[in-house]
């Protein structure tokens, strides 16, 4: 076979979740797909390090903190920061664009507003512009709102991107709870 990868070593090498979002990000199934194992390595690096350095940030300070989500009233969405507000109605745009490519059996669109999601709005503006209110200090409205925020996003998250990453999002809705 010359030069032909072997899927049992793709999959061992970089999991079952990130060759399937790999493959489904670049084409949709029913498109002819040409494999690039250093695409596999970008999806690792840009979607799944990301949404991994993303919930090691929440886990590291709500673990300092003793943050659950049902140990503390729910501070009420139109009471947060702005900042929470517009990470939450990006949250729910995306929910809406995802839940109809789903249904309209286009996985590869979903997939890849998921990923736009985590690297570019959740990641790079919206813990990065936040880091400060996870810092030091007491439980105070404001924290626990970001606290919440960030729960709602991850989990959310973690529903939406299951049926193209099972076993990675499985763990990561576990390790919330």
């Amino acid at each position: 076979l010359g030069n032909a990868v072997d899927p049992f070593d793709l999959i061992e090498q970089h999991g079952a979740d990130a060759l399937r979002w790999y493959m489904i990000t670049n084409a949709q199934p029913w498109d002819n797909l040409k494999f690039d194992v250093e695409g596999v390595e970008e999806v690792k690096r840009k979607f799944f390090s990301t949404l991994y350095n993303t919930y090691s940030f929440f886990a590291l300070y709500a673990n300092i903190d003793n943050f659950h989500p049902s140990s503390y009233p729910e501070v009420p969405v139109n009471e947060r920061p702005e900042i929470d507000r517009w990470i939450i109605s990006l949250l729910n745009s995306l929910i809406k664009e995802v839940t109809l490519a789903f249904d309209s059996y286009e996985p590869t669109r979903a997939a890849r507003a998921i990923a736009f999601f985590v690297t570019e709005h959740l990641s790079n503006w919206y813990v990065r512009l936040n880091r400060k209110r996870f810092w030091g200090g007491g439980m105070n409205k404001d924290k626990l709102a970001a606290y919440q925020t960030l729960y709602t996003c991850l989990e959310t998250v973690s529903r939406l991107a299951a049926p193209v990453a099972p076993f990675y999002m499985e763990k990561l809705y576990c390790d919330l709870h």
